[in-house]
């Protein structure tokens, strides 16, 4: 009995050391498993589950800086150039108004038209009277010049010809008044009186609105106003995406006592009054050259404090982030300065690489004509 027993022990002390023999070995194959998960590759990126770790390998392009022309990117409205309320200056009732509201009129162009009966026979009267002095004076000349005149007479002569020409002029003057007229080309943009109304002096008969050249007003802060200079060359980017260029022609000295922001206005040449008042425009405005770097958007990242910018390997291989100055933006990327001259940027995973760390570079070779 003490024989089949024995036997049976040792029968089951086998069988266990088997199953544990199998267990060790099945664990220490998911130990590898997760071990080469954790191990990134050049061709396979990190997932978002993983984060980067002290000399670990991490994919980075090499960027060179080139000269490029620095841009202060803004955000602006269009205003007219010059926005004047026509007033009448004399007395009358609107005879005729052949502007209407929208047209674009040419300079000296009628707005209103108001009753001149009065202020027209006026006119004719003075001229009469300018012309009986001019020839009494021409008189008194001839007369003067065969000895038959005194000069006294040539002078009082004179003195009543100069008399009635300034009393023209003021006639003239007041037969003017009734013609109010658009003091630049631009576009008629409202009318506040029609036929049959009649104005007192300072009564309102319409809006017109310059708008060739066109301004693109934008608010600069404190530390970006000292960079603009007047008539610099400016790019500006309506928000239907239509482009044009400029140039700075007013920086106040002064800012605003609640913004405490600089206004900047930028002329726009607009001939054809395509670009209308109160559009929301970016405004791009040149503040000089200096190194820049082409990087992809998509290399782009946010640091903690949500500034915008990129990650790149600093001395020794430490990871460092740097605020984004986007100074240009092109179709095939954007430009960024405020970087090294010659600087590896993160090409892979730069939400995992956290400043700090000390990286292995594995540089990724750059396409000819790419960044």
């Amino acid at each position: 009995m003490s024989r089949w027993l024995t036997i049976i022990v040792g029968a089951i002390a086998v069988v266990a050391v088997i199953f544990g023999i199998r267990s060790l070995m099945t664990g220490g194959d998911s130990i590898v498993t997760v071990a080469a998960e954790t191990i990134p590759t050049l061709d396979k990126p990190m997932s978002a589950t993983q984060t980067a770790r002290d000399g670990m390998q991490v994919v980075v392009k090499r960027s060179i800086a080139e000269i490029r022309p620095l841009y202060l990117s803004l955000s602006g409205r269009t205003e007219a150039a010059r926005t004047v309320v026509m007033k009448a200056e004399t007395t009358g009732t609107i005879t005729s108004a052949p502007a209407t509201e929208g047209q674009v009129v040419d300079k000296g162009a009628l707005l209103c038209g108001l009753d001149m009966e009065g202020k027209g026979a006026r006119v004719r009267e003075a001229e009469a009277a300018a012309k009986q002095k001019q020839q009494a004076h021409a008189a008194a000349v001839e007369l003067t010049a065969k000895g038959w005149a005194s000069e006294a007479r040539v002078a009082t002569a004179k003195a009543a010809m100069e008399g009635a020409q300034a009393a023209l002029e003021v006639a003239r003057s007041e037969l003017n008044k009734t013609q109010i007229r658009a003091p630049f080309r631009g576009v008629f943009e409202k009318r506040l009186a029609d036929v049959g109304e009649f104005l007192a002096p300072g009564g309102a008969c319409g809006v017109v609105v310059e708008l060739d050249p066109i301004l693109v007003v934008a608010d600069a802060a404190e530390r970006n106003a000292g960079q603009v200079k007047l008539d610099a060359p400016a790019k500006l980017r309506l928000s239907d995406g239509a482009e044009a260029k400029g140039r700075v022609r007013y920086i106040a000295k002064t800012a605003d006592a609640k913004t405490r922001m600089f206004r900047v206005e930028v002329e726009v040449a607009n001939p054809s009054q395509s670009i209308p008042v109160g559009r929301v425009a970016e405004v791009r405005i040149q503040t000089g050259e200096g190194d820049a770097h082409k990087v992809s958007p998509a290399l782009l990242t946010l640091d903690e404090q949500g500034r915008i910018g990129v990650r790149y390997l600093d001395v020794g291989g430490v990871v460092s982030f740097q605020p984004a100055d986007v100074v240009d933006e092109t179709a095939d990327g954007t430009w960024i300065a405020g970087l090294p001259r010659e600087v590896l940027i993160v090409a892979e995973g730069q939400e995992q690489v956290k400043p700090g760390l000390r990286a292995t570079p594995v540089v990724r070779d750059t396409p000819p004509g790419g960044r």
